[in-house]
């Protein structure tokens, strides 16, 4: 949807609505947007200013009143590039700092994690690392959960060459898309179950999925390897 696409840019919520106004109809005025979208005035001209800093929408003084209207669309995609240039270069000036700090053996070997942001933080966890993925799943509840992220988190695995295997019921085999650096195998339904596993590294994570979901990160070579000889049991 575009409002989550617009969110993953750093638009506000007032700044979505009053942008997917102007797409939808066109050139309008403050007071204007202020009604038929439900925001007060102040809200209006505080996103207006926001999104006229982005360059998305541009304006025109008319009798003394400014209408305001939304750039091309193509604007949006060189506004996610040059998102995606800025994290990059946050993300290797980041390592590169981290790897000057003194490192200090870790004091627990389970972690919990909740919600869509402590989930986000171990899928961006398995890219930084980079090592092969194997995933059990019983359902597609990495799509449904976390929408146009899971399109992005592929994009970056392919781009970064990291292999992943999943196994899946049979129910799913003609559900699945195929993908660069990705095999699936199918099985019967009674060796899933509802909470996902996925082994990285030295790291198991077994993920509950519910309205708030909930997620056991374990740091252990020999209980990982345990559950991935169970994957390759399955796989082969």
């Amino acid at each position: 949807m575009l409002t989550d696409n617009l969110a993953m840019l750093g638009f506000s919520p007032s700044e979505t609505k009053v942008y997917s106004h102007l797409i939808e109809h066109g050139c309008s005025y403050a007071n204007k947007i202020s009604a038929r979208t439900g925001l007060n005035r102040t809200n209006v001209y505080e996103a207006l200013d926001r999104l006229l800093t982005k360059g998305v929408i541009s304006f025109i003084t008319k009798n003394r009143m400014k209408w305001f209207e939304a750039k091309p669309p193509d604007v949006l995609c060189s506004l996610a590039k040059a998102k995606e240039e800025e994290f990059q270069h946050v993300r290797e000036s980041l390592a590169d700092e981290i790897a000057l700090l003194p490192q200090s053996e870790p004091v627990l070997d389970a972690t919990i994690f909740t919600g869509k942001k402590g989930l986000r933080m171990l899928f961006e966890d398995m890219l930084l690392v980079g090592k092969p993925i194997d995933i059990i799943a019983a359902e597609l509840q990495f799509k449904e959960f976390f929408g146009p992220y899971f399109e992005l988190w592929h994009e970056q695995r392919i781009k970064r060459k990291i292999p992943q295997r999943s196994i899946f019921p049979k129910s799913f085999e003609k559900k699945m898309e195929m993908r660069d650096f990705l095999t699936y195998k199918f099985v019967d339904d009674r060796f899933t179950n509802p909470t996902t596993t996925i082994l990285y590294d030295e790291n198991c994570l077994f993920i509950q999925w519910s309205k708030e979901p909930l997620a056991v990160k374990i740091h252990n070579k020999e209980i990982t390897n345990s559950h991935r000889n169970y994957f390759n049991m399955l796989w082969n």
